[in-house]
């Protein structure tokens, strides 16, 4: 499968991602979990896309923040045992990409059934590390995917960025929170109102993430303020991020009439 992620210096990056695209159980594993989402539960994809895609912005995220000063917890914690930077990009996009395998049993409890099933999933793609290296890359990737859905925070600056990057799924009708697919509640027609997410980094007296979310309807809203204000508040690095919504241009109509 093909992974596009800008691992610019990051040769450890690069060498996992090059793993990930080659590996066949991982892909398969994958379209396992969004059969339980899609096919057997009705819900939005949890697959192999939305794995790339908070991959990819969770990247970004951890990017403007290390630019602005803060410190991974695997570098703050475990520097003296060599970890670095490079390893903290690891850790956000290997945690990010698997955040959800533990749905190829189920969604209740997926996050604590992910822990287990990606525990052999690690030490493949991760076999070039020596063994303590390697035991601290997986307690810390293993961290940080288990907290993304949980009320329970997460303790890591990686573990709050895949939180957040999770949430941050959710342009053009992409909920994380599940719906029914078609059914018309406040689900669906809340997530069919966000047109676009923008990341940047912020300017002078401005928080350093700054999220733009563009909406076609007021009722985009509630997927901001249900599921992305929770992930935010949980995540320990809401000193960071500011959030602005608002509708870009003239009110679309989404829902002619509800019946019941």
């Amino acid at each position: 499968m093909k992974f596009n992620i800008p691992s610019k210096k990051n040769k450890k990056l690069r060498r996992i991602v090059a793993l990930i695209e080659k590996d066949k159980r991982l892909e398969q594993m994958l379209k396992c979990a969004n059969i339980t989402a899609v096919d057997r539960l009705g819900y939005s994809d949890h697959g192999s896309t939305h794995s790339k895609i908070v991959a990819n912005i969770a990247l970004k995220i951890l990017r403007i923040l290390t630019s602005g000063g803060v410190v991974p917890s695997i570098v703050k914690n475990y520097e003296k045992d060599g970890m670095d930077m490079e390893d903290a990009e690891v850790v956000v996009v290997m945690a990010s990409f698997i955040h959800d395998i533990g749905m190829v049993v189920h969604r209740e409890k997926h996050d604590l059934y992910g822990i287990t099933v990606a525990r052999p999933v690690l030490e493949r793609l991760l076999k070039s590390y020596p063994p303590e290296k390697l035991e601290i890359m997986t307690s810390e990737i293993l961290h940080a995917m288990t907290f993304h859905d949980t009320l329970v925070p997460p303790l890591t600056v990686e573990g709050g960025v895949v939180r957040i990057a999770d949430g941050l799924d959710m342009a053009e009708g992409r909920a994380r929170i599940p719906f029914e697919a078609g059914k018309k509640d406040i689900h669906g027609v809340s997530a069919m109102a966000i047109e676009d997410i923008n990341i940047a980094k912020g300017g002078a007296n401005e928080k350093l993430v700054q999220i733009k979310i563009s909406m076609s309807n007021s009722a985009g809203i509630f997927q901001v303020d249900e599921l992305l204000k929770d992930k935010i508040t949980g995540s320990g690095l809401a000193y960071y991020i500011h959030v602005t919504a608002e509708i870009t241009g003239p009110e679309k109509g989404i829902l002619g009439k509800i019946e019941f």
